[in-house]
């Protein structure tokens, strides 16, 4: 397999876990900037999901309606608050799309460079080829990244404060 061909199997696997990798962890009083209404997700500790809007939060508990119903959760039982875009997703996609037809362009077009080049192509074909892979594989990991920003997440259990 050739260098650059390895380098872009490479980039395509690692880039899901670095994204996902990422550690996201926000303050309880960060849930005060949420707007009356805007649609979040909670987790418990039980791990029930609630996907509802915001309708309040205290020092005590979270408030949201979820099926016309008012919900309160108390702090100690809340794991994760996100809100949720689809808009974020499709952004994702696009952002992906980019980043992977550029860096397949150059891959394919260093592979298709000098004498041996990539299975006999020119730079120009070769970059061709590198957008087109390089261009689906972005639009699917972008995809696939969360659409959801976290909030909140609560500490692990034993955890130092």
């Amino acid at each position: 397999m050739s260098s650059p061909l390895c380098l872009l199997l490479v980039f395509l696997l690692a880039l899901p876990a670095a994204l996902f990798g990422q550690k996201q962890q926000g303050q309880w009083s960060d849930l005060r900037g949420l707007r009356v209404g805007q649609g979040v997700v909670v987790i418990e500790s039980n791990m029930k999901r609630h996907d509802g809007e915001f309708i309040s939060v205290t020092d005590e508990a979270l408030t949201f309606q979820e099926k016309g119903s008012d919900i309160s959760v108390k702090r100690e039982d809340v794991v994760r608050v996100s809100t949720g875009s689809a808009v974020r997703r499709g952004e994702h996609a696009v952002i992906g799309l980019v980043v992977g037809g550029l860096a397949g362009a150059g891959i394919g077009a260093g592979s298709g460079s000098g004498s041996k080049g990539w299975v006999g192509l020119s730079e120009g074909v070769g970059a061709l080829i590198g957008v087109a892979i390089g261009a689906t594989s972005g639009v699917i990991v972008g995809a696939v990244i969360p659409a959801h920003t976290t909030i909140y997440r609560a500490a692990p259990a034993g955890a130092a404060h």
